[in-house]
């Protein structure tokens, strides 16, 4: 993934002035938003793995990242939250606009 972003970021002046406009009022230049979004899925994907170790050796989820001695914030200054389900666990992020339940949020599967 981190190979991806770096072509992207190489290949950013050949692609013109579009990339790095912004996506509206307010809002980061696309090319910055879009690294904040991979580096939250990364890290999503990271603490669901974290998340699901901790199951594995207690038979339990934990009641909150403290028991990790984890957790954090995503790109935007915002906790991650999860929740488990079943036998896995989502962690999500509210993202850009920090509000859970809108369209940008981010979710693991």
């Amino acid at each position: 993934m981190r190979a991806s972003l770096l072509l992207a970021l190489l290949l950013l002046p050949a692609c013109g002035e579009d990339l790095v406009t912004s996506k509206g009022p307010g809002k980061a230049p696309a090319v910055v938003e879009d690294a904040q979004v991979l580096r939250a899925e990364l890290e999503m994907r990271t603490l669901a793995a974290e998340l699901a170790q901790y199951h594995a050796a207690r038979g339990e989820w934990p009641a909150d990242w403290r028991a990790l001695k984890r957790g954090g914030k995503d790109p935007w200054g915002n906790d991650y939250g999860f929740e488990p389900d079943g036998d896995g666990v989502a962690v999500y992020s509210a993202g850009p606009d920090g509000e859970l339940d809108t369209d940008d949020d981010l979710r693991t599967p």
